[in-house]
C-alpha cells in the first residue's frame, strides 16, 4: 500500500512539473524596409486585371514586385512587361512593351520606360523611351523624343499626349514628318506650335 502511494506521488510530482511547463513560443522579428523589400515578388507572370467589373487588362512579365506595404504602394517591373487592353469580347486593342515599368497604385499611373513599343488597334506604332500612362485621366503623356508611325507616315517629336486608345495625338515640338517608305532626310524644326493628329 505505501508503494502505491508513493508511485501515485510520484505521478502526480510529473503530472504538475509537465503542466507548468512554459509552452509559449519566441517570435523573432526580423526588421525589413517595406520600401525596399517587396510584400510579394512573382516570376514568369500572366495574369488579367479587372477595372469597374470588366477584364481589362492582360499583363505578361518575367519579374513582378508588388510593395503594397511601402508608403505610396506600386508594383514594379524590373525586367520588362508587356500590357495588352481587352474589349469587351477580350480580343486585343492596344500592346504596350517597355523594357521595365513603375505602377503608382494611388494613381494609377505607369511609368514606362526603355524601348516603350506601343501598337493600338488602327495599326498605329508609337516608339519611345520614357512614357506615362494616367488610368485615372485616360490619357498617355511624354516630353520625350517620340517616333509615330501613323496612316503611312511618319511623325517625330517632342512633347506628346494622346488619349489611352491612341487615336488622337498632340505634339508640342514636331521635328520631322514623312512618308514611311522615304528614306529620312534632315528635316527643321517646326518649333513649340502645338500640333494635332485625328
Amino acid at each position: 500500500m505505501r508503494c502505491l502511494v508513493h508511485i501515485a506521488f510520484a505521478l502526480i510530482s510529473v503530472m504538475v512539473v509537465t503542466g507548468c511547463k512554459d509552452d509559449s513560443t519566441t517570435v523573432v522579428s526580423h526588421a525589413t524596409n517595406p520600401e525596399q523589400v517587396p510584400t510579394m515578388s512573382t516570376t514568369d507572370v500572366s495574369t488579367v486585371i479587372s477595372d469597374s467589373g470588366h477584364t481589362r487588362y492582360r499583363i505578361v512579365s518575367p519579374v513582378w514586385n508588388m510593395f503594397e506595404e511601402a508608403k505610396h504602394p506600386h508594383w514594379t517591373f524590373p525586367k520588362g512587361v508587356t500590357c495588352e487592353e481587352l474589349d469587351n469580347n477580350y480580343n486585343t486593342t492596344t500592346t504596350i512593351k517597355c523594357d521595365s515599368a513603375y505602377f503608382d497604385k494611388d494613381k494609377a499611373l505607369w511609368s514606362l520606360t526603355g524601348n516603350v513599343h506601343i501598337t493600338n488597334a488602327s495599326g498605329d506604332v508609337i516608339l519611345t523611351d520614357d512614357l506615362k500612362w494616367s488610368q485615372h485621366e485616360h490619357k498617355m503623356f511624354s516630353d520625350a523624343f517620340i517616333h509615330i508611325e501613323k496612316q503611312g507616315r511618319i511623325i517625330e517629336g517632342y512633347g506628346y499626349e494622346s488619349n489611352e486608345r491612341l487615336t488622337t495625338y498632340t505634339l508640342r515640338q514636331v521635328e520631322a514628318i514623312f512618308p514611311i517608305d522615304e528614306r529620312r532626310m534632315p528635316h527643321p524644326g517646326s518649333g513649340n506650335t502645338p500640333r494635332t493628329m485625328q
